[in-house]
C-alpha cells in the first residue's frame, strides 16, 4: 500500500512522530505542510499528523483538510495528534476533525507530547503504544 504521512508542525513533535512512522510503514511517503502541499491523488493510504495548541489543530493542518475534504474522504485514513495533555484528546476529535473524517478512518490516535516551554532530551513523551496501535491499523488494512 502506498502511504503517504502529512504533518503540521510548530516543535518538531509531529515530525519525530512522522518520521517515526515512516521507519515503521513500507512504502511511505512524508511530506511537512510547511515546505509544501502534497499531490494525494496517487496514494492509497494518508496519515495525517499535526500538533495541537490551545485546542486547535495548527492552521496548515486544518487547512489542508479542508481543502482536500472530499479527497481525504476517498482514501484509507488515520490520524495522529501530538498533544501533551492526553485528557482533552476526544474533544479535540470532536472539535477539529469531521464527523465523516472520523468514521472514514482506520485509526485516531494521541502519540502524546512535548508540553509547552521544555526541550526533552529524548523521545520518551512519545506513547510508543499508541504509535504501534496505529501501525497495527494500517498494516491490516
Amino acid at each position: 500500500m502506498n502511504t503517504l504521512i502529512v504533518y503540521s508542525t510548530k516543535s518538531g513533535a509531529s515530525r519525530e512522530c512522522a518520521e517515526l512512522l515512516a521507519a515503521k510503514i513500507k512504502d511511505c511517503t512524508i511530506c511537512d505542510l510547511a515546505r509544501q502541499e502534497p499531490s494525494i491523488e496517487s496514494f492509497d493510504m494518508l496519515i495525517l499528523g499535526s500538533g495541537v495548541r490551545m485546542g486547535k489543530l495548527y492552521k496548515p493542518m486544518k487547512n489542508f483538510i479542508d481543502k482536500n475534504k472530499k479527497a481525504i474522504l476517498s482514501k484509507k485514513t488515520a490520524f495522529f495528534l501530538c498533544n501533551s495533555y492526553p485528557d482533552t484528546f476526544q474533544k479535540i476529535i470532536e472539535k477539529n476533525i469531521s464527523k465523516e473524517h472520523v468514521e472514514n478512518a482506520v485509526c485516531i490516535e494521541s502519540f502524546g507530547g512535548i508540553p509547552p516551554f521544555t526541550v526533552p532530551k529524548n523521545q520518551d513523551w512519545i506513547l510508543m503504544d499508541h504509535v504501534n496501535h496505529l501501525v497495527q491499523a494500517i498494516t491490516a488494512q
